[in-house]
């Protein structure tokens, strides 16, 4: 059978060649097929002061770490790498030159906000004006609604990918959907807490099976000390994987209806604050301007 063509890992580290003439600055991430994402994300962020023409996938984390620990280019470059479950045991890559990890879980992070989500409330509607677009939004209350529940489940998947390290459980081991409950008028899918608090008992019961209840709750007070630090504890949470899938779902509770796919993303990254981007944004104005970034601890 016949696929889809795709690069090798050398083909991949040799594309940026090609495109120096046409850009400042080579960026390379760890995501497929997100590089209209993160051009719009970022292009936005420095406001249009550093050209952006190509974003290069390498296809994995270890990728893009290693060949940042490789890169002896004179040309500036940037290695971008999500959070993760790092962040949640206040963890770090390197730290190396060139390379940014994202404060907050995944990119689809930058995307969760009430700006952008008035927005596409108003571009399904054509009707709203935009304070009628957040007042029916009404984004506090969705955000009280979903964030102890899903906060809880991502502190215990943090215990788990600590304590597990030979056998660990991934965050996308049980998706969104099978911890909701189907709603008809409007259909939709709304988040279940019993659900949820299912899937913890059990990571948690595979966790204890391998370390004592002491040892679990010093691991659990240290994950929570650090999301407390955390800009806002919703960066604790994957974006991919749960933060935009709700918002796919109260959108249509709303009355929007949009599918969860690239399209959504790019709508959001169009309209999104960008004030958590602004450490990223100085990264690769400063790599363009003045030479070799290293992320502050």
């Amino acid at each position: 059978m016949y696929g889809i063509p795709t690069r090798s890992d050398a083909a991949n580290q040799s594309v940026g060649l090609f495109y120096r003439g046409l850009q400042e600055i080579e960026i390379y991430v760890e995501d497929v097929d997100a590089e209209a994402l993160y051009v719009e994300l970022l292009t936005r962020a420095t406001g249009g002061r550093v050209k952006i023409k190509k974003v290069i996938s390498l296809a994995g984390r270890e990728k893009v770490v290693e060949m940042c620990q490789q890169y002896e280019e004179e040309f500036p470059a940037l290695f971008i790498i999500d959070g993760d479950l790092d962040l949640l045991h206040d963890e770090r890559e390197g730290p190396f030159e060139r390379l940014f990890q994202h404060r907050l879980y995944c990119l689809e992070n930058y995307l969760f906000c009430q700006n952008a989500s008035a927005e596409l409330l108003r571009d399904h509607s054509g009707r709203l004006l935009k304070n009628q677009a957040v007042d029916l939004l009404e984004w506090d209350d969705f955000i009280a609604n979903i964030t102890p529940t899903l906060l809880e489940l991502f502190k215990v998947y943090a215990v788990s990918w600590k304590a597990l390290e030979e056998d660990r459980i991934t965050t996308v081991s049980r998706s969104y959907h099978t911890m909701c409950t189907q709603q008809r008028r409007p259909s939709r899918w709304d988040l279940c807490s019993t659900k949820v608090q299912e899937v913890i008992d059990e990571i948690k019961a595979q966790v204890l099976e391998v370390i004592t209840q002491e040892q679990y709750q010093e691991i659990y007070d240290s994950v929570s000390n650090t999301v407390a630090s955390l800009a806002t504890p919703l960066c604790a949470i994957s974006g991919k994987d749960y933060l935009l899938k709700a918002l796919r779902e109260y959108l249509a509770l709303k009355g929007a209806s949009y599918s969860c796919d690239d399209g959504f993303k790019f709508k959001l990254a169009r309209y999104c604050d960008i004030e958590l981007l602004a450490e990223l944004s100085d990264a690769i104005i400063y790599t363009v301007n003045e030479g070799t970034y290293l992320q502050a601890s």
